[in-house]
């Protein structure tokens, strides 16, 4: 059995089974006991912990994930370093990957294919702005939902952005069928790389190949680097023209011909996806240069789509003239060049000559007026860049663009010398413009739960504004709008409205039964039928995150709105000591022996013996009991002279909170034990 299986990390995260077998570490399901969730707990296997490397990489993978919130990407909870053990906690999904859908799938619809990319690079959209690049982009660590939600999982090999990061490695190697020309190569990658993954991906999930297979990784790497996948269309012709124009332009071999960023990608799907007719432009290859080119250097023509393998043309060189026959075609050309070179040399000189003359006459008569050369640096803050360097011609400026919010666009924010400092003539001045308020584009999260749809807004750098509202079409907890809408611009720090669903305006519902789900499930039932939810823990022995109980009764007709609590399993049982109040009803007599058990059949005090029940008729009698959690109690009565045994009474109790509700009572128990 795995060791781990059973093991408690940091006394609150109890692993229950292997999920997940990876290259450098194992990933488990476990119980955070103290939030009472499932999760996932990923640990560095044993032959690497003690590796400063890998260590060292399993870390900056728990750094690289924590700084992303996003709706598309696994959320880290928690992180474990110790000399024995190295862990990263992590949201669990519920799923499969993208690889089995795909398998499971072959050709998947257009619709389905450019759902789940526009979630991946809006994943990558942040992760890009944060300056992590995740670099292992395939469908093996894309999680899918049973809603259709994406989830990007494993930046195990991503690093911050480094203009000296190399990346291929083993790991490289291990997912070649999605790997960048560039990050085969071994060269620097960026954001473009991760792209060019997401293209590879588009592709086969419209045409259900990939775009470059062979028998060994390093041929696949290879063919990546210099071959042309078919045109997506020509393998499934139902693809729509547009679409496959974007796979093309985001498998582009050279980085700068790609997408710049996944927000570009994404703009160009949602130009497709309202106009599925529309024609980008992209699948137009550029003419090759003639072979009669002089740059010396080797030419690729490389037509998108051609089955064909690129042809490499070399350029002709010119012989040396010793090499040159006395042939009387052949010298004609020759002379031809020379004469108009020479011609265009005098030209030059001339006007050089002209120039120079005219300056130095330029600089005598501006010498008798003013022979200072030096100037009072004046204050251009505030104005207007284009104004300030027409108006200032004896000095260079030379701006620098940032964000402001101060200041409008185009407007000098600051300035490298200050006013009144003396500079010289022709000075090279730098001035810092404003671009304006900064600006991103409000996430789409229509139908998002509130907590994600809040994280992906805050992630922008927008603060998001709550308001509820009533929705005959969004389930309560769930976005109807906001404002502004999908994909405007708004400044950062500004405020965005978002609309949360309250559910519709029926002012009943029926209440869900949710004992034995966990809290999660429990509080989504719930919030599904329009109610409000609070959780309790209770320290009982059922799994922890376990709902053991529920206020509002299964099945039964409330108003919509209401609160339900559920009381939530610790997992860990204690018990607690409670009283219950017995009623001893009037006409009784004899001896009775007083039993009290749980709902296990479990005796829950010492058995007490009563000789003479008339001493305490028409009154209570006090007995104390021990349980754990919230039970129902049986109360009984032994009659010391037929030994016969009749349930006296049944109670609800919370042992936690010492308080029970008696829910039976049999007045005649003790008469009819008697007989």
């Amino acid at each position: 059995m795995d060791k781990y299986i059973g093991m408690k990390l940091d006394g609150r995260y109890e692993i229950t089974e292997l999920i997940g077998i990876g290259g450098m570490a194992d990933v488990y399901k476990a119980v955070d006991i103290m939030e009472g969730r499932v999760v996932a707990v990923k640990i560095l296997k044993n032959e690497y912990a003690k590796s400063e490397e890998f260590v060292r990489r399993f870390r900056n993978e728990s750094k690289a994930i924590a700084v992303l919130s996003h709706p598309n990407i696994v959320q880290i909870y928690d992180v474990g370093f110790s000399d024995d053990m190295q862990f990263i906690v992590m949201e669990y999904i519920d799923g499969i990957t993208l690889k089995e859908y795909i398998e499971q799938q072959g050709v998947l619809k257009w619709k389905d294919a450019v759902h789940f990319t526009v979630q991946i690079l809006r994943a990558l959209q942040l992760a890009h702005d944060r300056g992590i690049i995740h670099r292992d982009i395939k469908p093996q660590n894309i999680m899918l939902l049973s809603d259709g939600t994406i989830k990007v999982m494993d930046f195990g090999i991503a690093r911050f952005a480094r203009k000296d990061m190399k990346t291929l490695s083993e790991k490289t190697i291990g997912s070649v069928h999605y790997i960048s020309p560039e990050q085969a190569r071994g060269d620097i990658t960026d954001e473009k790389s991760d792209i060019y993954s997401v293209g590879v991906m588009l592709y086969e999930m419209l045409t259900g190949v990939k775009p470059f297979d062979a028998d060994t990784p390093v041929a696949v790497a290879l063919m990546h680097m210099q071959d042309v996948a078919k045109y997506p269309r020509d393998i499934v012709d139902s693809i729509p023209s547009g679409l496959e124009e974007i796979v093309i332009k985001a498998m582009e071999k050279d980085p700068f011909k790609r997408y710049q960023s996944a927000a570009e990608m994404i703009k160009d799907i949602e130009a497709f996806k309202r106009d599925q007719s529309i024609v980008f432009g992209y699948k137009d290859g550029v003419a090759p240069k003639k072979p009669d080119d002089k740059s010396g250097s080797t030419i690729y023509f490389n037509p998108v789509g051609n089955d064909e393998p690129k042809q490499k043309l070399k350029p002709q060189r010119k012989k040396p003239a010793k090499y040159v026959d006395d042939d009387d075609d052949d010298d004609e050309p020759n002379r031809s060049y020379i004469i108009p070179i020479l011609s265009a040399v005098a030209v030059v000189v001339i006007i050089v000559g002209a120039l120079f003359c005219a300056k130095v006459v330029m600089d005598a008569f501006s010498g008798i007026e003013n022979t200072s050369t030096d100037l009072s640096m004046p204050n251009l803050v505030g104005m207007n860049y284009d104004d300030a360097k027409a108006q200032y011609t004896d000095i260079l400026l030379e701006p620098q663009e940032e964000f402001n919010s101060e200041y409008p666009a185009g407007q000098i924010i600051r300035q490298e010398k200050a006013e009144g400092r003396i500079v010289k003539i022709g000075d090279t001045i730098r001035v810092w413009v404003s671009k304006g308020t900064k600006t991103v584009s409000v996430p789409d999260i229509v139908n998002f739960h509130y907590k994600s749809a809040a994280d992906a807004i805050d992630a922008e750098g927008l603060v998001p504004v709550r308001i509820d509202k009533e929705s005959d079409d969004v389930a309560v907890g769930y976005v109807i709008s906001t404002e502004p809408a999908a994909y405007e611009q708004a400044e950062v720090g500004s405020q965005v409205k978002i609309y949360v669903s309250l559910g519709s305006m029926d002012t009943d519902t029926v209440v869900p039964n949710v004992i034995g789900r966990t809290q999660e499930e429990a509080t989504a039932m719930l919030e599904s039928a329009y109610l409000s939810v609070t959780a309790e823990k209770v320290d009982v022995s059922e799994p922890a995150g376990t709902v053991v109980s529920q206020s509002l009764e299964a099945d039964t007709e409330v108003t919509k709105h209401s609160e339900c609590i559920i009381y939530v399993s610790t997992g860990t049982a204690r018990t607690y000591k409670s009283v219950l109040k017995l009623a001893i009803p009037s006409g009784v007599s004899g001896g009775y022996t007083f039993n009290v058990y749980g709902e296990d059949g479990s005796a829950l005090m010492e058995p007490i013996t009563i000789h003479n029940c008339e001493e305490i008729a028409y009154s209570f009698y006090n007995v104390e009991i021990e349980g754990m959690g919230i039970q129902t109690v049986t109360v009984e009565v032994t009659s010391l002279e037929t030994m016969r045994s009749n349930v006296l009474a049944k109670y609800t109790v919370d042992f936690a909170k010492n308080t029970s509700n008696r829910i039976e009572y049999d007045k005649y128990a003790f008469r009819d034990a008697a007989r």
